[in-house]
C-alpha cells in the first residue's frame, strides 16, 4: 500500500500569496503571560480541509544521514564573511487566519515554493497555534511537527502530498516525521502516522532523534540529513526541552528553529543549555546562507514589545512569522550578558526563563 492510499485525503486549497520578502502577520502558543513585540517580514493565508486518521507503532532508522555541519563560510582570501540575508526565493503569505472567524479550515496550508509548503493549526482549534513545515527532496519528504492535537493533520499532510505526487505523475514518496521537541503542542498528531507504509515517525526523545540522524555526540555535532537533492542540518539545541533540534534546509535557506526562537515568549527550562544551544545555532549556520528564521508560534502583536494574553485564540494584527539572522545575535548577545537567567522583553520575543 502506497503513503497516498494510507492516509486518507482531504481537499487542499494550495495559497501562493504575499510579498517573497515578507509581510506582517500570523500567530499563537505558549505557556505564560506578560508583555512583547512586533516586526517585519510576513505570514500567511488560509486553506486545508481536515479529517482522518490511522495509528501505530515509531520508528528509529532511516537513510540519507551524514556527519557535521555547515559552519562559517570563507572567501577567496580565507577570512569568514557574515554578508547580508540571502534573497528569499518564495512565496509567504500576507496573514495568517487571526481566530477571529471559526469558518476557516482546522488547518491553513501555504505553498512556500514548488517543494516546500507551511501549515498553521488553526488558533480556533488551540491557542497554540502550531506551525508546521513540509519538505520535499526527490526521495522523501519531512514533515516538522504535528500539531497540537484535535485535528487531521495526517489528511491535511496527505492531501498536500497527494498534489505534489500528482504534479510530477508519481505514485509515492517516503515521509520521515520528525518534532522540533517534545512538548505536546508538536508531537499530538504524531499516533496518526505511526504504522502507516512508507512512513518513519522518529521518536521525539534524544535517544531517538540521535538514533535516527547519527548523533554521536548530543548535543555538540551537527549533522546532515539528504532528502534527495534537498539536504538540511540537524542541530541539537537543547534548552527549551532536552531533545530539541534546529533544522537549517539548505534548499530555501530557512532555519527552522522551532520554539527556541520565534515572535512570542521564548519558555527557558535549562539555562545554561539553552546559552550554550543559541551559540552553536549561530557558530553552525553563517549569517549570509539564511534567508528566514521560522520558528513555531507567534504570540507578538505588530507592536514591538507587546504579547498577546497568554491563552489568547484570537491574534489580531499579529507579528509576522519569519524573523532574521540578526534577531538570532540579539538573542544570542542577551543571554550571554545575563549573569542569571531573567525576564526581558525585546522588541521581536521575549525571553522567558521558567
Amino acid at each position: 500500500m502506497t503513503l497516498r492510499a494510507a492516509i486518507r485525503l482531504v481537499p487542499v486549497v494550495l495559497v501562493a500569496c504575499g510579498d517573497p520578502a515578507g509581510s506582517p502577520s500570523a500567530g499563537s502558543s505558549g505557556a505564560a503571560g506578560s508583555s512583547g513585540a512586533a516586526s517585519s517580514s510576513s505570514s500567511s493565508t488560509p486553506a486545508a480541509d481536515t479529517s482522518g486518521n490511522a495509528t501505530a507503532s515509531s520508528s528509529t532508522t532511516a537513510p540519507g544521514t551524514t556527519s557535521s555541519g555547515p559552519g562559517p563560510t570563507t572567501d577567496a582570501g580565507g577570512d569568514t564573511t557574515t554578508g547580508e540575508l540571502v534573497p528569499c526565493a518564495g512565496d509567504l503569505p500576507t496573514a495568517w487566519p487571526d481566530g477571529l472567524d471559526c469558518s476557516v479550515p482546522e488547518i491553513a496550508v501555504h505553498r512556500y515554493d514548488d517543494d516546500t509548503f507551511i501549515l498553521r493549526q488553526s488558533l480556533c482549534t488551540s491557542f497554540e497555534g502550531p506551525f508546521l513545515y513540509l519538505l520535499f527532496g526527490e526521495d522523501r519528504v519531512l514533515l516538522e511537527d504535528t500539531g497540537a492535537g484535535g485535528i487531521d493533520v495526517a489528511g491535511a499532510v496527505g492531501g498536500v502530498i497527494e498534489q505534489w505526487l500528482a504534479e510530477r505523475g508519481r505514485d509515492s514518496i517516503e515521509l520521515v516525521v520528525v518534532n522540533s521537541h517534545a512538548h505536546g503542542d508538536h508531537v499530538a498528531g504524531n499516533p496518526m502516522f505511526m504504522g502507516l507504509p512508507g512512513v518513519t515517525v522518529v521518536t521525539p526523545s534524544v535517544a531517538g532523534v540521535s538514533s535516527f540522524f547519527g548523533i554521536d555526540d548530543w548535543p555538540e555535532q551537527v549533522v546532515q540529513y539528504d532528502l534527495g537533492a534537498r539536504v538540511i542540518d540537524v542541530i541539537p539545541i537543547p534548552g527549551h526541552q532536552s531533545s530539541h533540534i534546529a533544522i537549517f534546509d539548505h534548499a530555501t535557506g530557512w532555519l527552522l528553529t522551532g520554539d527556541t526562537l520565534y515572535p512570542g515568549r521564548l519558555y527557558i527550562d535549562d539555562f545554561a543549555a539553552y546559552v550554550d544551544s543559541i551559540g552553536r545555532l549561530a557558530d553552525s549556520v553563517p549569517q549570509d546562507a539564511v534567508c528566514n528564521v521560522m520558528g513555531t508560534h507567534v504570540e507578538m502583536t505588530d507592536v514591538p514589545g507587546v504579547d498577546f494574553d497568554f491563552g489568547a485564540d484570537e491574534h489580531p494584527d499579529e507579528h509576522a512569522l519569519p524573523l532574521e539572522y540578526d534577531h538570532l545575535l540579539e538573542l544570542r548577545a542577551a543571554v550571554d550578558a545575563m549573569g542569571s537567567p531573567q525576564l526581558e522583553i525585546h522588541d521581536d520575543f521575549i525571553i522567558y526563563p521558567l
